[in-house]
């Protein structure tokens, strides 16, 4: 019968924000798909991380996982010229920002805005981490 709805495991995560984008109980699908496009997959889904960071923001900010912040926004990073590390810098609370590994991933976003390119691999070469933790 195609009138069945499908269990909520059936669900992709962009179903899932679509249906509930404020509900913290969806955290956990959407920090694991975060991973995902990271480790596994090597996708991106700026919709799906904004909904995180929302989430974060407004109704869950002590569960707010910093290493997931920070793939978020390496994402982003490498997405650029598109605006999307902007945007999700906007829904990271300042006093995340001020922690180191965030410091150098605004450092390396200003550096490719202003096509500073030599700078943001000398950079980049003093943190290997942010790279190898992050494939493609």
């Amino acid at each position: 019968n195609q009138n069945q709805q499908p269990s909520a495991a059936a669900y992709t995560v962009e179903q899932l924000i679509a249906f509930n984008p404020y509900n913290p109980e969806i955290l956990p699908d959407i920090e694991n798909y975060v991973n995902e496009q990271v480790v596994a997959s090597q996708t991106y889904s700026l919709n799906a991380n904004l909904s995180l960071l929302r989430l974060y923001q407004q109704s869950e900010p002590e569960r707010m996982r910093t290493n997931i912040v920070a793939r978020i926004l390496i994402k982003a990073l490498m997405a650029m010229p598109a605006p999307d590390f902007s945007l999700c810098l906007f829904l990271i609370p300042e006093r995340v920002q001020m922690e180191e590994q965030f410091k150098t991933l605004i450092v390396l976003s200003h550096y490719l805005e202003t096509a500073r390119f030599g700078q943001f691999w000398d950079e980049l070469a003093k943190n290997r981490n942010i790279a190898e933790s992050n494939p493609g």
